[in-house]
């Protein structure tokens, strides 16, 4: 597995909090309408103490905004991080997490336009010269999984610091509530009876998820004359600290009316990116590193 050094982390949010309590994160302090949070990583993948710890971070925040805000957890995978190292392990748990594919992309951007002949050609001499295999991920949109089998932490086991995953945290959804089933014994001793059950039923429910509808509407124009548009399931931000930066208080408004919170691995800012619709998060956000301090979590 190679790993991609880091450089030192140049500025990228122009001014943030020193205090010592959020350390080992720092926030954009000239952002006063959201709450955002930047915690450094030397590379990517993450090195073994750094996954560590963020491994434990972030099921305690995901239960802090629950008990809070009543915010649920949901969880993304970029499909292009998948090559080479991950998608051994993503074939394996596909059945078990039923990945469902939508499209992301960084704001101001545009989908990379399919090529023609002459530079595919091109494409082509240039990597038969280098002896190296066509890299066909740049004429790709970049395509984003949703895991609809709720269970973060095992997939953040198995995917998290390659540099491609992302979480939100919305508002529950009583659409994606399935029914309670009760089934007479006969018909769950039946061999035929699936343990599965609850869970692909639950699963089903979460594609009624209304943040899905509303992904599309304001995140999707670019994708609109796209022949595929009308089957993506969702299209979603890819956001850096640029992302955040650059936009006014009425964008950012706009992006946190699809989602509450929003946390990523972000390899252009050479860490991990949270973003959170409370402006005032950060009395929680200490009290949380507090307690990880004191259980002797270090980063």
């Amino acid at each position: 597995m190679n790993r991609h050094p880091i450089q030192p982390y140049a500025s990228r949010l122009s001014a943030i909090d020193k205090s010592k309590e959020l350390l080992p994160f720092v926030r954009a302090s000239t952002i006063e309408d959201i709450s955002l949070y930047w915690i450094p990583v030397e590379s990517y993948p993450l090195p073994a103490r750094q996954r560590r710890w963020m491994l434990r971070f972030l099921p305690q925040l995901k239960d802090l905004l629950a008990s809070k805000y009543e915010l649920r957890e949901e969880c993304f995978l970029q499909f292009k991080t998948l090559y080479p190292d991950l998608l051994p392990r993503f074939t394996e748990k596909a059945r078990e997490y039923m990945p469902m594919t939508g499209v992301s992309l960084t704001p101001g951007q545009t989908p990379p336009a399919l090529p023609g002949f002459e530079e595919i050609k091109e494409q082509v001499e240039q990597s038969s010269k280098k002896g190296a295999p066509l890299d066909v991920h740049r004429w790709m949109p970049d395509h984003t999984h949703w895991f609809l089998i709720k269970d973060s932490e095992a997939q953040r086991e198995d995917f998290f610091g390659h540099g491609g995953m992302f979480m939100l945290y919305l508002k529950q959804d009583t659409k994606t509530q399935p029914p309670v089933l009760k089934l007479p014994k006969i018909a769950t001793s039946h061999p035929a009876f699936s343990p599965h059950l609850e869970k692909d039923l639950a699963a089903a429910y979460s594609l009624k998820d209304a943040f899905l509808a509303k992904s599309k509407a304001l995140f999707g124009e670019p994708f609109r004359s796209d022949p595929s548009f009308d089957g993506l399931l969702f299209v979603l931000p890819l956001l850096n600290s640029a992302s955040f930066m650059n936009a006014t208080v009425e964008q950012r408004a706009v992006w946190f009316d699809v989602f509450d919170g929003y946390c990523i691995e972000s390899k252009a800012d050479r860490g991990v990116l949270l973003a959170l619709k409370e402006p005032d998060f950060d009395d929680h956000l200490v009290a949380l590193l507090q307690a990880m301090r004191e259980a002797g979590d270090k980063y």
